[in-house]
């Protein structure tokens, strides 16, 4: 994955944390993660209100930050794995320490984060 500067943009870092803020929550192995539009929207909307186009997403996975992933689910849903999960962490994290996802404490990707406002 590579970090570039397209994901400077204020939204796509919120797009992202709520990516892995959704992924961290999922009790698949990571081989078997998956995210959606819908399911990562729910955690923008709690976090940041509003909502974003799922076309980020679909622009994220161009980057190279997210990877399309098996769509045999059907609902007619894109689903999209995170290309290297502990890269994003860190990546938020130096970003805006308050972009790190909740932690998990039953994923191996778990991560730590600041105290809520």
């Amino acid at each position: 994955m590579t970090i570039n500067e397209a994901l400077i943009d204020p939204e796509l870092q919120r797009v992202l944390w709520a990516c892995l803020t959704y992924w961290n929550t999922e009790p698949n192995p990571l081989d078997g993660r998956a995210v959606c539009y819908s399911w990562v929207a729910r955690c923008y909307k709690d976090r940041f209100g509003g909502t974003f186009h799922q076309s980020r997403l679909q622009h994220l996975a161009r980057l190279g930050v997210l990877a399309k992933a098996d769509t045999s689910r059907g609902e007619n849903r894109r689903y999209y794995r995170i290309s290297d999960p502990a890269q994003l962490a860190e990546f938020l994290k130096d970003c805006n320490p308050e972009l790190v996802p909740p932690r998990n404490t039953n994923s191996p990707m778990a991560v730590s984060t600041p105290r809520s406002r």
